[in-house]
């Protein structure tokens, strides 16, 4: 019993200090990165019927959408270094994870090199470990974008903080249906997610940020090019 709650302690002393140092990071990237958000809605109806056939999650579909997007689009997979935006070969995937202790934001590494399998090991590997509370300081750095996904949360919206010093970040809604109408005018349901890219307006427009989420949509709703080895 005395160590049960000792164990406690050390995980509620470590749960407040990274509640510390997210506050000050998110204040700092509030007050000094210009933001803009931009929202899209992507129908995700293949994305349902492939997940089961390949043991994925819809998560996994949308890192990995998110990785083959900043591969076309390299200036969104870039950094601020405080005068200009440099552009970063390698594309290392934030994902945000909810723990006991706090929030963790693991890192897939060298997802330009990965296959959508191959991300889905990674992160599932990555937020058991920080459930586990035994991400390694590697395993927190180098990211060059951020997905947050409040999805299983039951949130259709929202806007994230851009991490510095980072170009963007998605946010991502849950998969709700909805009624739409087809080209013949017919209505009918679908199932709809919005997600919306949080930009850091020096480094980013308008354009920059429709054209990315409009990569990221289109894999979305034909996934099988996500399953498909490059």
């Amino acid at each position: 019993m005395a160590k049960q709650k000792a164990n406690c302690k050390l995980g509620m002393d470590k749960a407040v200090k990274i509640r510390r140092l997210i506050a000050k990071k998110m204040e700092t990237a509030w007050l000094s990165i210009p933001h803009f958000h931009v929202t899209m809605v992507v129908d995700m109806t293949d994305v349902i019927r492939l997940r089961a056939d390949l043991g994925l999650t819809i998560n996994d579909f949308i890192l990995g959408a998110a990785a083959h997007a900043l591969r076309e689009h390299p200036w969104v997979n870039s950094v601020w270094n405080g005068e200009q935006g440099a552009e970063i070969a390698e594309i290392g995937l934030a994902m945000a994870v909810a723990t006991d202790c706090g929030l963790y934001y693991p890192v897939i590494k060298n997802c330009q090199n990965l296959t959508l399998k191959q991300i889905s090991q990674a992160a599932r590997k990555l937020a058991a470990k920080a459930h586990q509370g035994c991400l390694t300081d590697a395993e927190r750095g180098d990211a060059t974008f951020t997905v947050t996904n409040m999805g299983m949360l039951g949130v259709e919206s929202f806007a994230a903080i851009i991490t510095p010093p980072q170009a963007a970040v998605l946010s991502v809604g849950t998969v709700k249906g909805e009624v739409v109408v087809d080209e013949q005018g017919e209505p009918g349901v679908a199932p709809l997610m919005r997600m919306t890219l949080g930009a850091d307006h020096r480094l980013l427009d308008g354009a920059d940020a429709a054209d990315f989420l409009a990569t990221i949509k289109s894999y979305l709703e034909a996934p099988v090019m996500l399953a498909t080895p490059s």
